[in-house]
């Protein structure tokens, strides 16, 4: 067969499974034709087999030395957190404190609903914190994975197959990549919202009212900026559909807090809840932000962050950081309004990049908002739809530079550590050789992809795929 026109066979099981994959059609054709990926692609693998090794030794070891206090968790940290939270719940102890970042524990952030799903997990940490830690690590292998996938179908659904063409050609940074490296390291539900920020959006691109109105009840129990996709509909011309969808959302919050009092009882269920309101509501007041005092910036790349660095915490910090919000979102206000003044829907196949560029600009603006910035774990999509769509090769490697500083953290962190062992590790857990406790890297990602949208949505801005997709390794 030759190269230049590999595909896979239609006949047998493993053709069959290449059918359904979009992005592993392309990984085939560039393994066949290029050197440099597969010689790049298996560095890669071996990399992620040893540092998912490195990661099982971890969290092994928190388990057989670990002790269950304040100090040495016997689960990593953010799992430990859901634990603690379940725990409470099932003694009927206040779930929320009063001083939150007082206490040498992470607060709990997520509504009381979440708590009671995390039983299961914590019937399990009770027979064996090892055995739960090994579990969530290959749930989240497992969310990882079907992620790319789902991100597979949706290109191919919208006709963008330069997209799923980039996923493959990106593959071997996404098996390096640091935001999903450090969610694994801390076990926490950033990969599983990704997940159900993807699922809403394929839902809502097909017009699936029920999925729809189930993905989005559950992330407005968990973390309500993942309901990016909640606004295409509304703007571009459904908006019978979106009304609906908020109509059943709403009833599905409502009974979430139902089977909460259900479940717990009315004066504890409600009073958590009504705690866990007030909780959102006070916690960028007590929020521990890093201040000039501070040697760096730390992990929180969010824009207050940025300023109470710089400027201190004052009254007037907050009020500059809300106007350089509004500054930075007005495009997108305008934008928007633009949209909704037409109530003509489009189908054809420009639209369908459209539809793609408005919901990734909303999944950013959300992130621009929000006072705490830890990562941008759905660049998995962006980036190679960037690629893919980016006629100017310039550009592109403008952004391979921008984006490659972010995805490569966790990497340069492993090495780091590797050959200056301990004294790399300060205290609350930064790595001292690590640039982005210095550089404000997710939001100078967030910014240059933010920006890119903002240019190819303004009214003037053409609307149709590139012919290359990126420069190709050879």
């Amino acid at each position: 067969m030759s190269e230049s026109t590999y595909t896979p066979s239609e006949s047998g099981l493993a053709g069959r499974l290449l059918a359904r994959f979009p992005q592993a059609v392309h990984v085939g054709q560039y393994w066949s034709q290029s050197k440099r990926y597969r010689r790049l692609l298996k560095v890669t693998l071996v990399y992620t087999g040893l540092r998912l090794l490195l990661h099982l030794v971890m969290i092994g070891g928190m388990a057989l030395y670990g002790q269950n206090d304040d100090e040495v968790p016997v689960v990593p940290q953010d799992l430990g957190v859901y634990l603690q939270a379940s725990a409470h719940l099932e003694q009927r102890q206040d779930l929320y404190l009063k001083d939150p970042f007082q206490s040498t524990n992470e607060p709990y952030y997520y509504p009381p609903v979440y708590a009671i799903a995390f039983r299961p997990f914590l019937w399990l940490f009770q027979l064996s914190p090892g055995l739960l830690s090994v579990v969530h690590t290959g749930l989240h292998l497992v969310a990882y994975g079907y992620l790319y996938y789902l991100w597979g179908q949706i290109f191919r659904l919208l006709n963008l197959e330069q997209a799923n063409r980039m996923m493959a050609l990106t593959l071997p940074v996404w098996l390096v990549f640091s935001a999903f490296w450090a969610d694994l390291g801390f076990l926490n539900i950033y990969i599983g919202m990704a997940v159900l920020g993807t699922l809403l959006l394929r839902a809502i691109l097909t017009e699936q009212l029920g999925w729809s109105a189930v993905w989005l009840t559950l992330i407005w129990q968990t973390k309500p900026q993942w309901a990016f996709a909640l606004v295409l509909p509304l703007l571009l011309g459904r908006k019978r559909f979106f009304f609906k969808l908020l109509t059943l959302g709403g009833i599905g919050y409502i009974l979430m807090i139902g089977i909460t009092l259900l479940l717990v009882g009315w004066d504890y269920g409600w009073q958590q809840q009504v705690d866990y309101w007030q909780f959102l509501a006070t916690v960028g007041d007590k929020y521990p932000w890093r201040t000039p005092a501070d040697p760096f910036l730390g992990y929180n790349h969010a824009l207050k962050q940025l300023v109470i660095f710089r400027l201190g915490l004052s009254p007037i910090t907050n009020y500059l950081v809300l106007l350089v919000k509004l500054l930075l979102l007005s495009p997108l206000f305008f934008i928007s309004l633009s949209l909704f003044s037409r109530s003509a829907p489009q189908t054809d196949f420009p639209a369908a990049q459209k539809r793609l560029d408005l919901a990734f600009i909303f999944y950013l603006g959300a992130f621009i908002w929000l006072d705490v910035v830890w990562e941008l774990t759905l660049s998995i999509a962006i980036f190679p739809y960037l690629l893919a769509t980016t006629p100017a090769k310039r550009l592109r490697q403008f952004m391979w530079v921008i984006f490659l500083s972010y995805a490569m953290l966790d990497l340069w962190q492993v090495l780091s550590f590797a050959i200056l062992g301990q004294a790399v590790i300060l205290p609350g857990f930064y790595i001292a050789t690590d640039p982005g406790i210095y550089l404000p890297l997710i939001m100078i990602v967030m910014l240059v992809f933010y920006s890119l949208f903002i240019i190819r949505l303004r009214p003037s801005g053409p609307y149709k795929l590139s012919e290359e997709v990126g420069p190709c390794i050879r």
